[in-house]
């Protein structure tokens, strides 16, 4: 990519978001897996390429009001909708029924949520479809016998209708050895479940936590464990398989670009100080910056190599981005571009931290061209104690 066009336009630090490797990147997932899969879009991964791949992605997980918002407001379509969450209050699911069409497609994660839906389903005389959330064993989803509860809850409800069921158990799961175990677990409850309560339980929503490879030395074959996971998919039978994934799907469509601010060397060794920091780049799996991601550094320098340890701008000594990293050359006003931040890290980190700004966000379509879809924002006024005197 030739950075000089952008940093021409726009200041760092900033977020950009290539849509053009995004869509090559979903088209190059959905070829791995059979055509009669699904694909949910989790969008607590990145609010801010939606528009561009609703037409490429089967539905959007959306787990809390304000995700509901921006999707509403964006106007995507409600078809496509999947309400999930572990707190679902009766506010935000009332404007929900408000504001949604004639079916409205849920999670349910607890009997309590349960009982809230069937009530408004119920007050709103609009039919509601529902995927029960199973646990497994954390705070999502509900119990083997919640699960039971429910579905003898809604034997007689008009207004619910059971759909399927949901799973998932964390990310990063490079096991599929793991996945296996997990899938013949689910198909071995949803015949037991089909069998006792003379039932069809038609759809499978499943998180896989499929993995990426964010650090230099941690590469795995992710063609061969989509090929694997989907022949594990194709076993199960006379089910609609929905995968419900986030990171996967957009994590390397990302780039983090922040630039030297500052050089100098102590006891310790050479520092280098940047104009981002922790604030804004996230990596899951970090720990004490000792691994190296994917990053290049622009210009590209030639000479002697000395090593460097990336500090961000916050006043704290754990903003640390990477220790000793080997570079030939480098100056104040260098940017160095952090790959594979398209997931999570334009929302995940300490933002409002020392009050410093929020990153712009810039989307690079595929002709080439760059657009602002947010602005640097202040967070002083966040941090600020507005109280009447």
């Amino acid at each position: 990519m030739d950075y000089s066009k952008l940093l021409n336009k726009f200041s760092t630090p900033m977020y950009l978001f290539d849509i053009e490797l995004l869509e090559k990147r979903i088209k190059y997932i959905k070829s791995c897996f059979d055509k009669d899969i699904k694909f949910i879009y989790a969008i607590k991964a990145n609010t801010f390429i939606l528009k561009q791949i609703e037409e490429l992605i089967d539905g959007f997980e959306i787990c809390s009001f304000g995700e509901f918002e921006i999707c509403n407001n964006l106007k995507l379509n409600q078809s496509k909708f999947v309400i999930s969450g572990v707190n679902k209050d009766f506010d935000s699911i009332k404007y929900i029924f408000e504001n949604t069409n004639k079916v409205v497609k849920f999670t349910v994660e607890s009997i309590n949520q349960y009982k809230l839906l069937t009530a408004l389903a119920k007050q709103y005389n609009k039919k509601i479809e529902l995927l029960i959330r199973l646990t497994s064993g954390n705070q999502f989803g509900v119990s083997e016998t919640d699960f039971e509860q429910i579905i003898s809850y809604s034997k007689n409800e008009e207004m619910i209708k059971i759909i399927g069921i949901q799973y998932f158990s964390g990310t990063q799961k490079k096991s599929v050895k793991k996945l296996e175990k997990e899938l013949n677990y689910l198909e071995q409850f949803i015949n037991y479940i089909e069998e006792k309560y003379k039932i069809i339980i038609e759809n499978l929503e499943y998180g896989p936590g499929a993995p990426i490879s964010y650090f230099v030395g941690e590469e795995f074959d992710e063609l061969e464990y989509f090929k694997e996971l989907n022949n594990m998919l194709s076993k199960i039978k006379n089910r609609k398989i929905s995968l419900e994934i986030g990171r996967s799907i957009v994590a390397s469509c990302g780039f983090y670009l922040t630039k030297v601010v500052d050089i100098k060397s102590n006891q310790n060794g050479n520092i280098l100080l940047l104009d981002g920091g922790m604030n804004h780049l996230v990596y899951y799996g970090q720990t004490m910056a000792m691994r190296i991601p994917y990053l290049e550094q622009y210009p590209i320098r030639k000479g002697e190599v000395n090593h460097y340890t990336l500090y961000g701008s916050l006043c704290t000594i754990n903003d640390i981005l990477i220790k000793n990293l080997p570079l030939e050359d480098v100056k104040i006003n260098d940017v160095f571009i952090f790959k594979n931040v398209g997931a999570y890290c334009s929302t995940e980190g300490i933002s409002l931290f020392l009050s410093r700004e929020l990153p712009k966000i810039i989307l690079k379509d595929k002709d080439g061209n760059f657009k602002l879809v947010r602005d640097n924002i202040k967070t002083s006024n966040l941090n600020f104690p507005y109280v009447e005197e």
